[in-house]
């Protein structure tokens, strides 16, 4: 729900449902102004001048900056830091403009205006109820400041247009009888208006009280002439004599001409929305911010986009049944089946063939190519109040000719491409679940008794669902399934490497088929065939992160074309990128990729792969530690490693990667097939890490040490894991003031 702005009556602000306290004339009035113009700059001189007026000239402009202090501190906790912003030469407020009641009511005024105009009656006159019951009493109402009765005045004037032209509606409709007492008050409130007059007259006349109607043009002719000396307009007085002739233009159209009241069918095609969905609230503010603060050229668009599994689809569809209610035209839903297992992605004019069968269209009048189906769905959404979801696209070439063309029109797409080519859209990346939202869900969705019982193995559930709603839901089903089970069964089983994947399937939900859809549709193309072949070399590594100078070595391609295919894994969400020049591949995913390695890739292959990645590290290492710490022997590789140039490139290197350097040491040493290529990394490692690194990096070297010395000589296996210290009097070189 959010912060709201109520102006349309008596001063009022809420947050989330609940109202909040703001005093004082000066902060009330700021606020006033910046939210009539939100989103808008107001200068600072205009704000001065409507709410100090000329008092305290020599002061005011500081207590400006006071006030708008004030109602930040008021206002950020609802909203955000950003709420009000300092912009050149003033002040902006940043809100949805549907939380401002009066540009709420504006914007459903214009939309129950273009709805009346294509002769949606039904959805016109919901438009102009939503509308109207917004008020309150007097906008502004208890501002005593000149600026604040001019704009009360000019929204007063809003409201009887729009109150006159719903009464033009209804009286379309044949609901004169009920009009009458609406347009005799509203006539009495403001007796010199001509338009109400002449609907009371014609109300009047279909409801067979032509004397009655008669009367109210001789009232209204003598307060005219009484209060302003002038007879009534042309339009008035030709009125008068069609009543007095009983003329038929004046009798309401035939049953088969007029427009009624009965609603069309509105289209509503969401999904059910999930009644355990949890946490993503900065999502979903976001989300309603984009989508329903129009902007007047063009639709709202807001693409989602992340790895398969994190729930994109749940958060587009919960958000769109949030808003639903402000699409006045209804919602449409298509499922554009990039990801769907075993089906080809929708082409764009299948997806557009069902829009245009959900606006109205059968199947005879749809036209048979891209172009003209694209032209007449724009034709048809230009003037509509639709919200259109997309889920599931493939790319932007897939949604673009989905775009509606009306301004008060708004779309969600979701993929796990970005789509950034994609014109005027606002953008979303959506990672995992945190561990405290992820432990909700799981909550949410199990037996609280079973969770109560295992606590420990409810944590162990969740720990290795990784973050991701699906993997958390598969986890939840098979539990479901078999509530004779302990949680434990499942924990032990989701535990082991060998068995995660497995135990990660139910009915027709998989991790598996998730991923290996991400995969399928890389191009086929040698770009595609790389990023395919380097995304199961790297499930062979347990490091961190990896980076395009240890990709090359891994799969013995030079770097710019091992950069090449982890562009193409982070465009497809099959990496992630943790900081510029590192990517990150989830857990799950890393067992996927080296599952399949086994399958594909040949054990020897798979061997020299992890050999040549681990001198890459034990090459590197050597060369920082030729400047970190000169003057001792280093292991010698078979590869050349990375070089530096200066001390601080070495000591920005090895802080960089010591994660990575651990994890390769650790696994390196693990495997007999591969331990000879990491014996210089423990020796090399304690040398840096001794005095300058923590004690559990310290702990980790001397672990890698351990199982060298299992593997290895036991020469080597002494040396390994013997700490070597500094020579007196010098210290290593290496500072590690970052922090992971």
């Amino acid at each position: 729900m959010g912060l709201e702005i109520k102006i349309l009556g008596p001063w009022e602000i809420t947050a989330n449902g609940e109202p909040a306290t703001l005093t004082g004339e000066r902060r009330v009035g700021v606020l006033a102004n910046l939210a009539l113009s939100v989103g808008r700059p107001v200068p600072a001189g205009r704000l001065l001048a409507q709410v100090w007026g000329q008092s305290t000239a020599t002061t005011a402009g500081k207590q400006l900056h006071i006030v708008v202090s004030k109602l930040r501190g008021l206002l950020s906790p609802h909203q955000g830091d950003d709420i009000i912003m300092t912009v050149a030469g003033g002040y902006q407020l940043n809100l949805p403009r549907e939380s401002i009641d009066a540009h709420l009511f504006t914007l459903l005024v214009a939309q129950a205006r273009a709805a009346h105009a294509r002769r949606e009656i039904a959805a016109a006159d919901k438009l102009f109820q939503r509308a109207l019951a917004l008020w309150r009493g007097n906008a502004l109402a208890g501002m005593r400041a000149p600026w604040a009765q001019v704009e009360s005045a000019r929204l007063e004037e809003e409201r009887l247009a729009a109150l006159e032209d719903h009464i033009d509606l209804r009286l379309a409709a044949g609901d004169h009888h009920a009009v009458v007492p609406v347009l005799s008050a509203h006539t009495e409130a403001h007796p010199l208006r001509e338009r109400p007059r002449a609907q009371l007259m014609l109300a009047l006349y279909r409801a067979s009280r032509s004397s009655d109607a008669l009367t109210v043009y001789q009232e209204t002719r003598r307060v005219m002439v009484d209060e302003l000396g002038i007879e009534p307009g042309a339009a008035l007085r030709r009125l008068q004599q069609a009543v007095l002739r009983r003329e038929p233009a004046l009798d309401l159209a035939s049953p088969a001409q007029r427009t009624t009241l009965t609603r069309p069918a509105v289209p509503n095609e969401l999904p059910a929305d999930s009644q355990v969905f949890t946490a993503r609230a900065t999502e979903i503010a976001w989300l309603r911010r984009t989508l329903t603060d129009t902007v007047p050229e063009r639709p709202a668009v807001a693409a989602i986009h992340g790895p398969g599994g994190t729930g994109k689809s749940a958060l587009a569809v919960h958000v769109a049944h949030a808003i639903a209610d402000r699409f006045a035209d209804g919602v449409l839903y298509v499922d554009l089946r990039a990801a769907t297992a075993g089906l080809r992605p929708l082409s764009p004019f299948d997806a557009l063939s069902r829009l245009l069968r959900s606006l109205g269209l059968d199947g005879a009048a749809i036209p048979s190519t891209l172009e003209e189906a694209v032209a007449r769905y724009r034709s048809l959404t230009s003037t509509r109040n639709l919200l259109v979801v997309l889920d599931d696209a493939l790319d932007t070439g897939q949604v673009r000719p989905l775009i509606p063309a009306g301004p008060a029109c708004a779309v969600i797409v979701t993929s796990r491409q970005v789509m950034a080519s994609l014109d005027h859209s606002s953008h979303l990346h959506l990672a995992g679940l945190d561990h405290a939202d992820a432990t909700a869900l799981f909550a949410r969705m199990t037996d609280p008794r079973r969770v109560s019982a295992e606590p420990e193995a409810a944590q162990r559930i969740v720990r290795q669902c990784g973050g991701l709603p699906l993997a958390l839901r598969i986890a939840v089903a098979r539990l479901a399934a078999r509530p004779d089970r302990a949680l434990s069964g499942l924990a032990d089983r989701l535990t082991d490497p060998t068995r995660r994947l497995d135990a990660l399937e139910h009915a027709d939900l998989a991790i598996r088929s998730s991923i290996a859809v991400s995969l399928q549709h890389l191009p086929e193309e040698p770009a595609g065939h790389d990023a395919a072949h380097a995304f199961l070399l790297l499930g062979l590594l347990e490091t961190p992160t990896h980076t395009a100078a240890a990709a090359s070595a891994l799969t013995d391609w030079p770097e710019h074309r091992a950069q090449a295919a982890l562009n193409r894994l982070l465009d497809a969400r099959l990496l992630e990128s943790a900081e510029p020049g590192h990517y990150r591949m989830h857990d799950l995913i890393r067992l996927y990729a080296r599952e399949q390695a086994a399958r594909h890739v040949p054990e020897s292959a798979r061997v020299t792969a992890t050999r040549r990645a681990f001198h890459h590290y034990l090459a590197t290492l050597t060369n920082a530690c030729a400047l970190i710490d000169p003057g001792t022997d280093s292991p010698k590789a078979d590869r050349p490693g990375l070089a530096f140039a200066t001390l601080a490139e070495a000591n920005r290197w090895v802080v960089d990667e010591r994660h990575n350097i651990l994890a390769i040491a650790r696994q390196a040493t693990a495997d007999p097939r591969t331990a000879a290529a990491a014996q210089g990394l423990p020796d090399a490692l304690s040398r840096l890490f001794w005095r300058r690194c923590r004690t559990m990096e310290r702990s980790a070297v001397s672990a890698a040490g351990l199982t060298t010395q299992a593997v290895a000589t036991p020469q080597e296996g002494r040396r390994a894991f013997t700490p070597i210290s500094p020579p007196p009097g010098r210290r290593p070189h290496l500072t590690a003031n970052r922090t992971s």
